[in-house]
């Protein structure tokens, strides 16, 4: 009922997006999140995590926003609502993520670029299945998987990145064959970011054909660096065939670059995160 009773509050009195912004502040901050307004998504990059426990009134405002909003605001409330939520939705009711991911639907199919990647970012951590079996699988939207593979067809490679990303926290097994001829096209074109990304969310899945292609990877020098790429590759071969590849994603915790990236992989791995 509060939600609701927000939500209209906001299309009647025409909330701006500089004061939808700076509830959603108000909200991170109480929740111990310190953010500023148009910073969401480096604090959701940063897999920040509230540091007050998070009850369903915590929820109200975002959901308020991401419904009524449009725009920077609409965003923002996707990548706070993602944050007090958490990985696979789980300080969020079955009826608040039913909500918000009926709406990051509608922010996939969006004309906005921005409204997309975000749509896609979000949903992807909202309803990611766990690799832990004993841990509860979260019930993805209607049209979800759909709106992802069409963002995938995108021609803006933050939009494939994205989407790519999404699908493979999403653990969507019917799309192993496109995703290894993408890794494949990828590879032959020298888009190492793009080939990354694709052998990422192949290793998410955990496909048996997948393990071929990471055994291969051993001793492969394109798989060797300090970028993203080598350090989804690490990911991958710890998934896949759990050599030992751990430790590379833990020393790359503390890397500037790379910290943010590594630090989700260990959460996704069952490891302590630093």
């Amino acid at each position: 009922m509060k939600k609701t009773v927000l939500v209209l509050a906001f299309v009647a009195i025409g909330v701006s997006a500089a004061s939808a912004q700076s509830m959603l502040v108000d909200v991170m901050q109480r929740q111990g999140v310190m953010v500023k307004a148009g910073e969401f998504d480096a604090a959701f990059d940063a897999h920040a995590e509230p540091t007050v426990p998070v009850t369903p009134g915590s929820f109200a405002t975002p959901l308020a926003v991401l419904t009524s909003a449009l725009g920077d605001e609409r965003i923002d409330a996707a990548y706070a609502f993602g944050i007090l939520a958490g990985r696979s939705g789980r300080a969020a009711s079955a009826p608040e993520l039913a909500a918000a991911g009926q709406n990051l639907v509608m922010m996939l199919v969006s004309g906005d670029r921005r409204a997309r990647i975000a749509g896609a970012r979000v949903s992807g951590r909202l309803f990611a299945v766990p690799f832990d079996r004993s841990s509860p699988r979260p019930v993805a939207p209607p049209g979800l998987t759909d709106a992802l593979f069409a963002l995938l067809n995108e021609d803006n490679e933050v939009e494939q990145l994205a989407a790519m990303d999404a699908i493979g926290l999403l653990r969507q097994a019917s799309a192993v064959t496109s995703l290894t001829e993408r890794y494949r096209h990828y590879r032959d074109g020298n888009k190492r970011s793009l080939a990354g990304g694709a052998l990422e969310a192949l290793a998410r899945i955990g496909d048996p054909s997948t393990t071929l292609i990471v055994r291969q990877l051993t001793g492969d020098k394109w798989a060797q660096g300090k970028d993203a790429t080598a350090l989804a590759v690490a990911f991958a071969r710890e998934r896949m065939l759990r050599d030992g590849s751990m430790a590379v994603i833990q020393m790359a915790a503390d890397d500037k670059s790379r910290g943010n990236q590594a630090r989700g992989y260990l959460a996704e791995l069952g490891a302590r995160v630093p």
